[in-house]
């Protein structure tokens, strides 16, 4: 799997794409009512689209009435093609932004929309802390009663230990949209949409234990890293156990069969010899019976 954290993945998928659009998961036609249920004005709200990629998703927005849209995402490439692509849409920014230390001023968005940018930090190297300093950041710039809005392709049992730390104060209420395609094996068939309304004492939450909480996620992480090492290592151990007694094996094969080669090339030599001294015996005797006979047709000479 591509390490979906890694900004020179983007920059290198970007590049390789250029002019062409792609939308994770789900679009904006498949959202447009639960994003309309929130009551954002059109005119005025204010949003924050985290990680925009080359989606058609804010233009799709844009074009249906909300133009107060701003589109971060850490790769260079899209932002530059993106913004190309929006010349005609003034309202609508596009900025190189990490999610992680978002630019904006505090409690400024109406909205911030997450199309399986979770995910993607997910798969990405120190998960659990960059997920956590993602959504700081997020709850950080939207306004008291504002709404992150996550689709994802990851299950409540593995996303919202993300959205119910000590630093945050959410009210989560969780969707899910079936899919209109078939995975692969091990993947049910839903999206799922986790509407994070921000909570009054959201942001004195963060002040007071978001520290804390990312100290305590780098010790998990540090317990999780020495225990894979040590399976590691006992793994390892275990191979070398095998594979030195599949060699103590072939060495006593080995020696079996020497032994037993040894033993026929014994047998096989004192069968010869037994054959050469029969053989020396009957010719010997042969030999005295021609002499006798010999020497009786010389007497009777």
């Amino acid at each position: 799997m591509p390490n979906y954290g890694d900004i020179a993945y983007w920059e290198q998928r970007y590049k390789n794409s250029e002019y062409t659009t792609f939308d994770w998961l789900e679009n904006y036609p498949t959202l447009k009512e639960i994003i309309l249920s929130l009551n954002i004005p059109k005119e005025t709200g204010q949003i924050l689209n985290l990680g925009c990629g080359n989606s058609e998703f804010s233009e799709n927005m844009y074009d249906d009435g909300f133009h107060n849209i701003k589109n971060i995402d850490i790769s260079q490439s899209v932002i530059k093609l993106m913004s190309e692509r929006s010349k005609n849409r003034p309202e609508m920014t596009y900025e190189v932004m990490d999610v992680r230390d978002i630019k904006y001023e505090n409690n400024y968005f109406d909205l911030a929309i997450d199309k399986s940018t979770i995910d993607a930090l997910l798969c990405g190297d120190d998960a659990f802390i960059n997920v956590a300093k993602m959504i700081k950041e997020v709850q950080r710039v939207l306004k008291v009663g504002g709404y992150y809005m996550i689709i994802s392709y990851g299950a409540p049992d593995y996303r919202i230990m993300h959205l119910n730390r000590k630093f945050e104060k959410f009210k989560v209420d969780i969707l899910k949209i079936e899919k209109d395609f078939v995975e692969e094996e091990g993947y049910d068939n839903y999206h799922y949409i986790y509407l994070c309304k921000k909570l009054e004492g959201a942001d004195e939450a963060s002040k007071q234990f978001f520290d804390q909480t990312i100290e305590e996620l780098i010790e998990q992480q540090k317990l999780e890293e020495e225990a894979e090492e040590l399976e590691e290592n006992e793994n390892l151990e275990n191979k070398t156990k095998d594979e030195v007694e599949i060699n103590n094996n072939d060495k006593k094969e080995n020696s079996i069969n020497a032994i037993i080669q040894n033993g026929n090339d014994a047998i096989q030599f004192n069968i010869d010899t037994t054959l050469k001294i029969e053989l020396n015996k009957n010719n010997k005797k042969e030999n005295m019976n021609n002499g006798e006979k010999n020497k009786i047709i010389s007497d009777i000479k």
